[in-house]
């Protein structure tokens, strides 16, 4: 069978002149063919010569094209790719590398201190590789690879974990084979689709789905110079990129933008936009909602035909929101330990609040205690090093994802919270924060919010918007806020109303994919 490395390679041989990757750089747009992609490959390959199969690699820089080459350099060549997250700190990198022990570490100007700095009481000798300084378009010789099994480990990935505990997730080639399989299979891409790479490939999430998935069907990859809204959204313009691969963070900010534009438009007209997302919320008309709504598809992607959404639960009221204003959002679920992706909403067949239903080949069920548990094909190897953290998760065959939920009667799941999150008051009552966070987070003066439990009750570190709350001339913010979580929250049953709230100036510790690091609250709140 013909797995993605083959395929990528077939790509390489046959398609030179193929634009694969788009980079900005200084505002202006270069595009790279699969030719260019070869040349990198075969370079970084060279670099690599003492490379055995099953040496790991680590690959620690910012997303670029070199960061996938590099990713195909190793593999190809019988390696297996360790991905790390290039912000982490010092510590955090030697801790990793004294895990996994990697041979070689693919770096650039940007990371190559840091790189340094980790490896200096490594107790063994680690060579770095700057690919800023080497000339990566010379080399005319062929690609070296070598055929593997397809059982055989090709990435470990480190989950950053909500819980700051940091685990090797050993994927093979079949996990994400299966993977790139299922996602084709659900039929929703065509040969014009152009993606862009907003998230970090350290993580499973775009790792497959903007790294992987892209250069095994010929699809072309955008990279953005700046990670800030407004130039993720130039480029998906100027780029005319179909795809958007984000997580409900990126949403939820385009979603709050929008919203308080509207707020600013002259009162009739704002009444008649309301109005129009109220009747659309309920009649879903794609090309009614996209006229309607033309400026706003102007601005956010003139071109885009679906917003893919994963890494954490993404707000029933903002994925409506963007349905009503005519654009298609597909929200998924996984995790890195199932390569990642288990479930997803295809278009026809959604359901908005819910992680969609299983993938091929795919089993999903939940326990007599409610947790989500998954077996198949893309369920991971086991974690590296950890025979007994990998016996604890996987027991018969079937990975226990932590995560509460259940299947409704159509098949598709729905994810009440993690199980280790589920805060048990002094009474007995189970609290899901997410929950609450969701309604706070409806309040147009509320960018984040992250509850939990101290002291006998529920507290809540709180974001405002304060250029809004400025502009509409509000001067007691503290007092304004707790009418709006009172406002927000008054329909909950008692014991899940929040007790006391901080507010905080900066974002609350997250993830790099967006995930609430809940575990830190009570340290934010001392500060």
């Amino acid at each position: 069978m013909r797995t993605f490395l083959e395929r990528v390679l077939e790509n390489v041989e046959e398609f030179p002149q193929k634009e694969i990757f788009v980079k900005k750089e200084k505002g202006k747009y270069s595009s790279l063919t699969y030719e260019d992609f070869r040349r990198q490959i075969s370079t970084l390959q060279g670099k690599l010569q003492e490379l055995g199969v099953e040496d790991r690699v680590a690959i620690f820089m910012e997303n670029r094209p070199e960061w996938i080459s590099g990713l195909f350099a190793v593999l190809f060549k019988g390696g297996i790719a360790v991905p790390v997250d290039y912000l982490i700190s010092t510590e955090e990198l030697f801790n990793i590398f004294k895990d996994c022990q990697p041979k070689v570490v693919i770096t650039s100007n940007q990371n190559v201190e840091k790189v340094r700095e980790a490896i200096k009481d490594i107790g063994y000798h680690i060579h770095i590789l700057n690919v800023d300084e080497i000339d990566l378009a010379k080399t005319q010789e062929k690609i070296q690879f070598v055929r593997r099994d397809i059982n055989d480990v090709v990435v470990i990935l480190y989950t950053s974990g909500t819980t700051g505990n940091p685990k090797g997730v050993m994927l093979t080639a079949r996990n994400l084979d299966h993977n790139v399989r299922a996602i084709e299979n659900l039929g929703i891409l065509n040969e014009n689709d152009r993606f862009v790479a907003i998230l970090p490939f350290h993580h499973t999430y775009p790792l497959l789905a903007t790294a992987i998935l892209p250069v095994t069907l010929r699809l072309p990859l955008v990279f953005i110079e700046k990670l800030t809204p407004n130039d993720i959204l130039s480029t998906v313009n100027d780029q005319n990129v179909t795809i958007l691969v984000g997580v409900p963070k990126l949403y939820q900010v385009i979603h709050h933008n929008i919203m308080v534009e509207i707020k600013k438009l002259p009162k009739l007209k704002r009444q008649a936009v309301l109005t129009a997302l109220k009747l659309f919320r309920k009649f879903d008309v794609k090309p009614v909602e996209k006229k309607f709504f033309k400026e706003i598809h102007n601005r956010i992607g003139k071109s885009l035909r679906f917003m893919i959404s994963g890494g954490a639960k993404l707000s029933e009221e903002v994925w409506r929101d963007f349905e009503a204003f005519g654009f298609n959002i597909l929200e998924g679920y996984g995790l890195t330990e199932t390569s990642p992706l288990i479930s997803v909403n295809r278009p026809g067949k959604k359901k908005i609040g819910t992680a969609g239903a299983p993938i091929d080949e795919v089993e999903v069920k939940t326990t007599e205690k409610g947790e989500i548990i998954v077996r198949g094909p893309n369920v991971m190897k086991g974690y590296y090093n950890k025979p007994e953290e990998t016996e604890k998760v996987i027991k018969d065959g079937w990975f226990y994802t932590g995560d509460l939920g259940f299947i409704d009667e159509d098949g598709f799941i729905h994810i009440t919270g993690r199980a280790k999150e589920v805060i048990v008051l002094d009474n007995g009552k189970n609290v899901y924060p997410e929950d609450i966070e969701v309604e706070i987070l409806k309040s147009p003066y509320i960018l984040e919010v992250g509850i939990f439990y101290q002291d006998g009750g529920l507290r809540a570190l709180v974001r405002p918007d304060f250029e809004l709350l400025v502009e509409e001339g509000i001067e007691d913010i503290k007092d304004f806020i707790k009418q709006e979580i009172h406002r927000r929250t008054k329909h909950l049953q008692p014991y899940k109303r929040v007790k006391e709230f901080k507010l905080i100036d900066r974002e609350l510790p997250r993830t790099r994919i967006g995930k609430l690091r809940r575990f830190l609250l009570p340290e934010v709140w001392k500060e």
